[in-house]
């Protein structure tokens, strides 16, 4: 018998003789393999996610570095200037806004307990429990041994510090993986074409372009989105005489660009703001977002997305809401993409083979 089948005799058995030693090795191998698999994806996950990000936000700011170029620049000055407006925009929004927020935050707490003091005088039995309790005095204490208590929290404002760091390091990494991919996508794209089957390769472009056309088109539908809310916010803020129009409506704007939850981000600062000025600013201004808020997600994004992406408005919102579950920002941010392209595959590619046997 030769060893070719003596290994096949070994390998199969007949009926009740239960699988080979061979066999079981093999299983128990390729279990390991795809475990050690899993877990080294696992401790990189967080490099994974830096990349997936980082891939994604090139081939939606591609559109537009190429509409650079069709103005004669070359594709290293339009990646360029592409970013070093964005950063541009960026800081000056941390000059705007940064200083007078410090500045209402430090009076707010200043000025906390006269603002107790003044509410408990119009609401009797309010009054009687800021009495009974010595409200006023326990704030002002505690307002006054602020520095005392920030110093004995030393470990924990050094874990938010070091929490913030590590986010602006990612933030980092994301902005130069993504000028390395901006640069060299059409590299990136023919060699990622050259692993698929020379025979197979043209169809696999015909539904790779699209598909990077649509992540292109949502990217500037985000864009759109998030000038909508900025804009819309600033009019109301000019509507209630709001502090810092500009510098809160453009708050809203870069938030705007988080999917579903980017507008109660936004409001955030304008709603502290506004509750500084008076309690009737505040809760008009609160109102003011549930009411977007709610007109964002069922209606506003899901109608943009249609016409971006060419998906319905319901398969957007749940996209968005499974992968915000699954992923968090990332997945949200990512979801609705990944939805059109596969709406793409099923109808190019599953549905025709389907039909066609």
């Amino acid at each position: 018998m030769s060893l070719k089948e003596r290994t096949r005799s070994t390998a199969f058995r007949g009926p009740g003789e239960g699988p080979s030693t061979a066999t079981i090795a093999r299983v128990i191998f390729t279990a390991l393999g795809i475990l050690a698999l899993l877990y080294a994806i696992y401790l990189v996950r967080s490099v994974i996610v830096l990349v997936l990000v980082s891939a994604f936000l090139a081939i939606g700011l591609d559109p537009a570095v190429r509409r650079l170029e069709g103005l004669g620049l070359r594709r290293g000055l339009a990646v360029t200037i592409l970013f070093v407006t964005v950063i541009v925009l960026l800081a000056g929004f941390v000059v705007a806004v940064v200083p007078p927020l410090v500045s209402q935050v430090t009076t707010f707490v200043t000025d906390l307990p006269d603002y107790v003091q003044d509410i408990a005088g119009n609401n009797p039995r309010l009054r009687e429990f800021v009495a009974q309790n010595d409200v006023t005095e326990r704030l002002r204490d505690a307002t006054k041994d602020l520095p005392r208590l920030i110093q004995g929290s030393l470990g924990g404002v050094l874990g938010v510090a070091g929490s913030i760091v590590g986010k602006f390091f990612s933030l980092i990494t994301v902005m130069v993986l993504t000028i390395y991919f901006l640069l060299s996508l059409s590299k990136i794209r023919a060699g990622t074409l050259k692993l698929i089957p020379k025979s197979r390769r043209a169809r696999a472009q015909q539904l790779a372009d699209p598909i990077l056309g649509k992540i292109g088109s949502y990217i500037e539908g985000q864009l759109t989105i998030a000038l909508l809310s900025g804009g819309l916010a600033f009019l109301f803020f000019l509507i209630i005489t709001l502090p810092f129009p500009i510098a809160l409506a453009l708050w809203v704007s870069i938030a705007g660009l988080i999917p579903l939850v980017g507008a109660t981000i936004g409001a955030i600062p304008a709603i502290i703001v506004a509750f500084f000025g008076s309690m009737g600013d505040g809760i008009a201004t609160v109102v003011y977002f549930i009411v977007y808020q709610q007109l964002e997600n069922y209606l506003i994004a899901p109608r943009i997305f249609t016409r971006a992406v060419d998906v319905s408005p319901a398969a957007v919102l749940l996209a968005a809401l499974i992968g915000g579950t699954l992923l968090g920002f990332v997945g949200a941010l990512m979801a609705i993409p990944v939805a059109a392209s596969l709406k793409l595959i099923m109808q190019e590619v599953v549905i025709p083979r389907s039909e066609s046997h």
